[in-house]
């Protein structure tokens, strides 16, 4: 749905401190300046950077020149023994990030993050429980909205193993005009086929991605043989969008659609695909690592089944065709065959009309899949 390239260039600077009356605590700083531009492949995706109200962060052109300046600030507290091979200890971690404003850019927003972790040996210290959560939120600041590439997105190894990556989010609609294209044999040149185009309000589906995610994990590990483990694995967790009030057409944009469809109450702020906010996703199923003693990285296949995914197909707003533009071609062609709107014209404005835009939201319902990491 989401089709683009984004490259970035950029520093990142940090520090750290631990905390010596606070055993296993660090407190640290972080300072990133980015540049970010984007390259669309698809509608959507086009239609996601430079229709949304986003499009006030990058002057003209919401798609170039996305500079982002944070400083993000955390505390971490962390008495895990093993970042390889764990069995027991928890951590806590917390950060919030903060771009824009006094920092310069032209992205304004503030980002938090909480992540729990904890290891617990069981079954006579041979195997090992493990938990996982973590929640963040984002928002814009100063009239100014979170860049597409920013929010959140579900799915993959690292939250929810059975779904593809970066595949979880609401689906909004953004209103877009299309010239349409209505073609009709004319009786009096010898049937020749003439066509027009004929303005209509249609929508596009795209991903926005959401401002809060929370997600969970919990995972049995039993040693197999040498660095060869199994682990059986539930991932829970689900994203959505609470400030809805961030998903608005950018103000030339709305006018542009007033003027053009004035019958239309067609409206700058987006509706949510019902069904797909804050849809609960769940994965469970079986994994198979090994740790390589030469690379130090863990490698990994796993078996998942999906719990409540979402398998349905979802449908647009009715698109909208003027009705003086109806009128206008219902009188027309009485002049030259009176036949020509009611068995041809008609027909052709009933299909666009009774056939929205639909998204066929079709997620897995198993994954075999391999990779290289933990999920935590």
């Amino acid at each position: 749905m989401q089709n683009y390239t984004q490259n970035s260039t950029g520093f990142t600077l940090f520090a750290q401190y631990p905390v010596k009356r606070l055993s296993f605590t660090r407190l640290s700083l972080t300072y990133g300046l980015t540049r970010t531009n984007i390259q669309s492949f698809n509608q959507a995706s086009t239609l996601l950077f430079e229709q949304l109200q986003f499009r006030s962060v990058a002057g003209p052109s919401a798609l170039d020149g996305i500079v982002s300046s944070t400083v993000t600030p955390s505390v971490s507290y962390n008495t895990i023994d093993n970042p390889q091979n764990p069995k027991h200890g928890k951590s806590y971690y917390y950060s919030l990030a903060v771009s824009g404003g006094p920092l310069g850019g032209n992205v304004n927003t503030v980002t938090n993050v909480f992540s729990y972790t904890q290891f617990r040996p069981i079954f006579k210290k041979r195997n090992v429980l493990g938990l996982h959560f973590t929640t963040a939120y984002t928002t814009g600041y100063g009239g100014k909205e979170v860049p597409p590439f920013s929010r959140f997105y579900m799915g993959g190894e690292n939250d929810l193993r059975g779904y593809d990556i970066r595949s979880i989010s609401p689906v909004t609609y953004i209103p877009v005009s299309t010239a349409t294209v209505i073609s009709f044999r004319d009786p009096t040149a010898a049937g020749t086929t003439r066509s027009f185009t004929i303005p209509v309000l249609t929508y596009t589906a795209t991903l926005p991605g959401g401002d809060i995610q929370t997600s969970g994990n919990i995972e049995y590990r039993i040693p197999l043989v040498g660095p060869v483990t199994a682990s059986l694995f539930l991932d829970g967790g689900t994203d959505g969008i609470i400030r809805e009030s961030a998903l608005k057409l950018n103000p030339d944009g709305l006018t542009s659609l007033q003027q053009q469809f004035p019958s239309s109450n067609v409206s700058g702020q987006l509706s949510i695909a019902g069904g797909t906010n804050f849809r609960l996703r769940g994965s469970t199923g079986i994994e198979f690592g090994v740790q390589l003693p030469i690379v130090q990285a863990p490698f990994r296949i796993y078996y998942a089944y999906n719990l409540n995914r979402l398998h349905s197909e979802i449908v647009a707003p009715t698109p909208f065709i003027e009705p003086k533009d109806i009128t206008f071609l219902q009188h027309a062609f009485d002049g030259i065959d009176p036949t020509i709107y009611p068995l041809q014209i008609r027909p052709q404005l009933d299909s666009l009309i009774n056939n929205p835009g639909r998204l066929n939201y079709f997620e897995p319902k198993t994954t075999f899949r391999f990779t290289v990491g933990k999920t935590f």
